[in-house]
């Protein structure tokens, strides 16, 4: 592929070429400006898979004279990614056991009434279990469910208006909930290590956005997100089927199929339930998030209902890879000053006031998730946000939801995020329709996103105005 010769060339010209700056970049920083390139090219055309493209900043970065070999590796073992790897450990006992689908078919049963019921059912379902398990997996959960409602409606694939309805509300509500708690998406902690990391580079006292102060803070967007939703495919798709027995009669049988809780699925229940409760106590208790998620994936173990062979299967380890490397390379860019003077090129040398700067960080995150990975566009544009946030006096609590947030938020284009890719591979829409509804639901929600800075964080303590790290 020609792609792969234009990264290198473009690294090789940006770290061994003229130098731009002399008296205001190193020659470090110019280097980890070119490293950055470099990941930008192959993360948005995936010339590389994304784990892959991730690992060779752990390669390139000691290789070219960006940080040593021994800081570079110890990227790698930062808080964010061990919560990952908890949340996907837990998740893999919900799945091997079967309580996560036995929650999708209650939750399911409990609407049907009407096709505008199934639908809000659908949607506000995936959303609930969204907000407990990554929503790629809480798809990829639900898909086959919503999939055998659609066979046993006789709903026609690309033609029905019910199933478009009602895999665009799958999709969705996966997306807008997973924005919700930090298990909804490895983005989220990883927003919160950069910004950790942020505040210990530059001096200031070390903070942690707890994991109720990230619920509070986007609780009421996703709640305006999912009515905004439902009302775009009443409007966009009216159902041509008034009578949905069929769904209700369905889910009935496949719940009395599942029969009453095994013992693994209680253990399961169990440990998940003690594992919120200490995830939300955690500032009290002194523990850290990757800790209360570790020690909760271990005991699945210690209660024999995960093996290391279901580990194996259940962890995605190239996505954990994946925000490893997207860790280091955002450390790369701060450690060397390159993200400061990428600010000072840009955002700051025009006299832009912190709305404005605000408007533009969504609108550039919103464009990259729609067609990279959302954890790339969170580790591309929050270590350069946190720098505006620095030099503009905005809260950088703000900039890290003004940036984490809209990131989980694509609902245009499959690539955006697996939900979509997920929902697309039905069949029971075209391109055509996520693209003038997704277009719609991304200006909602970044209208939303604003008001909520401008109205709503401010009552938690986070005004604008204010200027406090």
């Amino acid at each position: 592929m020609a792609i792969i010769p234009l990264g290198i060339v473009i690294l090789m010209l940006v770290c061994f070429g003229a130098r731009w700056d002399p008296e205001g970049l190193t020659l470090e920083g110019q280097r980890a400006i070119g490293l950055f390139l470099f990941c930008m090219i192959f993360w948005v055309t995936r010339a590389l898979p994304l784990a892959v493209t991730s690992l060779t900043v752990f390669a390139l970065a000691p290789s070219l004279g960006i940080v040593s070999a021994r800081e570079t590796f110890s990227y790698f073992g930062n808080e964010a990614v061990f919560f990952i790897l908890g949340a996907l450990l837990l998740a893999g006992g919900m799945f091997k056991t079967g309580i996560s689908q036995r929650i999708a078919v209650f939750l399911l049963s409990r609407f049907g009434g009407s096709p505008e019921s199934l639908v809000s059912g659908i949607l506000v379902s995936s959303a609930l279990l969204s907000c407990l398990m990554p929503e790629h997996a809480v798809c990829a959960l639900l898909f086959p469910v919503v999939l055998d409602i659609a066979k046993a409606l006789s709903l026609v694939p690309g033609r029905s208006n019910l199933g478009k309805a009602m895999f665009f509300a799958l999709t969705w509500g996966c997306v807008i909930g997973g924005i919700t708690t930090l298990l909804g998406g490895a983005r989220n902690p990883l927003a919160l290590n950069l910004y950790e990391n942020h505040l210990m580079s530059h001096g200031l006292e070390p903070a942690r956005i707890t994991f109720l102060e990230w619920m509070y803070g986007a609780l009421p967007i996703t709640v305006c997100m999912l009515f905004s939703a439902f009302l775009l495919v009443r409007w966009y798709f009216p159902s041509e089927v008034t009578d949905v027995k069929g769904a209700q009669k369905f889910l009935i049988e496949r719940s009395k199929d599942l029969g009453p809780l095994s013992i693994d699925e209680w253990k399961v229940a169990i440990v998940y339930t003690i594992t919120i409760m200490a995830w939300v106590a955690a500032p009290q208790l002194g523990w850290g998030l990757a800790q209360v998620g570790l020690l909760g994936a271990t005991s699945l173990f210690l209660l024999n209902v995960l093996t290391w062979e279901d580990a194996d299967g259940y962890v995605q380890w190239g996505v954990v890879l994946m925000y490893g490397g997207a860790i280091g390379l955002a450390e790369c860019l701060g450690t060397t000053g390159a993200s400061s003077w990428i600010v000072g090129k840009t955002l700051l040398s025009y006299d832009l006031g912190p709305w404005m700067l605000l408007t533009i960080l969504i609108l550039v995150t919103k464009l990259l998730t729609e067609v990279i990975s959302n954890v790339a566009a969170v580790s591309l544009v929050l270590p350069i946000a946190l720098q505006v946030g620095s030099e503009a006096q905005i809260p950088l609590m703000v900039v890290v939801f003004i940036v984490a947030l809209p990131a989980g938020l694509a609902f245009c284009l499959p690539m955006g995020t697996p939900p979509n890719a997920i929902c697309y591979s039905s069949g029971y829409y075209s391109i055509r329709d996520s693209t003038r509804t997704g277009l719609v639901l991304n200006v909602i929600s970044w209208v939303v996103v604003l008001l909520a800075a401008k109205f709503y964080w401010p009552l938690l303590g986070l005004s604008v105005v204010t200027a406090s790290p």
